[in-house]
Order: structure tokens, then C-alpha cells, then sequence
């Protein structure tokens, strides 16, 4: 491979630097992960934060830490950090079979705290709800970037088929999906959480078409609500699925540490 191959300049993403923190890399059930250790104040309880997708806390193709206030802020306050590739598994179960042996590890070889707090990012959304549904007792709250949690709405019952790698899909197909998906969509199974008294906070834009805030967050709040949980949107008036305001949210911050 040529010096000038642009492939060869592409940044490792688990080679990312943090001022508060240091990257740790992992390999569970053959997928990519990571965990980044806080190297100044460490909590005592060794609480950490579970971003989803795993990306947003390394390294993108241009070498950019998209969540890079977020993580940093969470290193500072003690919080370990970390992640799991399940690609875009839309909220599969064999997705979240996944995240719950990375969970596993990383409480068990790396005695993180047995609840996590998750950070979730549109597609995201599906992901870690998807696990923290199954296993609530191991949750402690849920903070969201205009987050997916019906896969009717985003990405679509045709696309939640096609969109996963073959070993992170449903094993469906679409009619079996249709009749099924109450089974498996993160909106339909937010009472388990309630029950559990998770916490949810999500900050989401008005004019987002993408992942629209009434069918997800919106929705979301008022099903959660109404079973006794604790839930709150953030709504950001004229944005829609991007903007520098959503990685610079105070409250959000503020919520993920307290």
C-alpha cells in the first residue's frame, strides 16, 4: 500500500487520546469494544457511562471524537466510559445478547459498577434500549440524542429486516416481524423500566424527519409517564437530526453525573 493511499491515513478509532482518560481496547464475542478509564479522579463505585452507538466516544474517519465534551466531562468526573460495535442491529435480540456479554466483561474483568448508565445516540436508541429492557435491574438511567425507540418509525419494519449484519438480525422475516414486533420494539417494552426506576432524559429536536420527536422521544415520555417512570424530553425548537447544540447540552451532562 502506497504512502498516498488514503485507506493507509485512515485514523484507528480506538487509537483516540482524551485529556481525562486512556483507551483501552476490547474483543467480546468477536466484536470490537472498548473502555476508557478515567486517569485523574476515579469514582469509587466505578460508575461508568455505555455509549451506543460505540463510535461517538473514539475516533471517526476524520479523527474527530464526536462526543468529545461528553466524554470528557465524564472522565473528569470519575465516570469510566465505554463501548460495544453491534453495528446497526436496530434493536435485535441476538444485538442485545451481545451487549449483555460485553456488560458482563466489563463488570466482571473490569469491575465496573452492575448499573450502567447509557448514552444513546439516534440508531443508538434502539440499541441500548433494546438490552436495557432485558435486563433493567442493571440499569441506572438513560440519557438520549434524538433517540430511536420505535423501529416503526425509524428505521422502518422493512428496513429492521434488511439493515443487520446477518448474525445481529432478527432471524425474521417481514410478515413474521409485522406480527411480532411488539416483542421486540423499545417503545412497546419501556414498563420493565419504569418498574425498575430508570431514569430517562432525552434531548431531541422539533423538526427532526429523520427520527421524528413525537413517534420517539415525545411518545416515549407520555408511555412513561403514565407507568410511573421517571422520564423528561429537552425539546430543541428548529433543529433537526444534527447540530452542535446536541453535543454541547449542560443538562445532559448534568444528568449522566449527578
Amino acid at each position: 500500500m502506497c504512502a498516498g493511499d488514503a485507506r493507509a491515513e485512515k485514523p484507528d478509532p480506538r487509537d483516540a487520546k482524551y485529556e481525562n482518560g486512556e483507551l483501552v481496547r476490547l474483543e467480546v464475542a468477536g466484536r470490537h469494544g472498548y473502555l476508557i478509564r478515567p486517569t485523574k479522579k476515579v469514582d469509587p463505585q466505578k460508575s461508568w457511562v455505555w455509549e451506543a452507538p460505540f463510535w461517538l466516544a473514539i475516533n471517526d474517519d476524520q479523527g474527530r471524537v464526536q462526543h468529545r465534551m461528553y466524554v470528557e466531562r465524564m472522565l473528569a468526573a470519575g465516570l469510566h466510559v465505554a463501548g460495544i460495535d453491534v453495528g446497526t442491529s436496530c434493536g435485535s435480540p441476538s444485538g442485545a445478547a451481545v451487549c449483555q456479554k460485553f456488560f458482563e466483561h466489563v463488570t466482571s474483568e473490569h469491575g465496573l459498577h452492575d448499573k450502567a448508565r447509557l448514552l444513546v445516540q439516534s440508531n443508538g436508541g434502539l440499541i441500548g434500549h433494546a438490552w436495557a429492557f432485558r435486563h433493567p435491574q442493571h440499569v441506572d438511567r438513560i440519557g438520549g440524542i434524538y433517540p430511536a425507540i420505535d423501529f416503526r418509525s425509524w428505521p422502518g419494519l422493512d428496513k429492521v429486516v434488511m439493515f443487520p449484519e446477518p448474525t445481529l438480525g432478527f432471524g425474521l422475516n417481514l410478515d413474521e416481524l409485522t406480527r411480532r414486533a411488539a416483542e421486540f420494539n423499545p417503545i412497546d417494552n419501556l414498563a420493565p423500566l419504569a418498574k425498575a426506576g430508570v431514569r430517562i432524559f432525552h434531548i431531541h429536536g422539533d423538526a427532526d424527519t429523520l427520527v421524528p420527536l413525537d413517534a420517539n422521544s415525545a411518545r416515549a415520555v407520555t408511555i412513561y409517564t403514565a407507568l410511573g417512570g421517571d422520564a423528561r424530553d429537552e425539546i430543541l425548537k428548529g433543529l433537526g437530526h444534527g447540530g452542535a447544540e446536541f453535543y454541547a447540552s449542560e443538562n445532559l451532562v448534568k444528568f449522566l453525573i449527578d
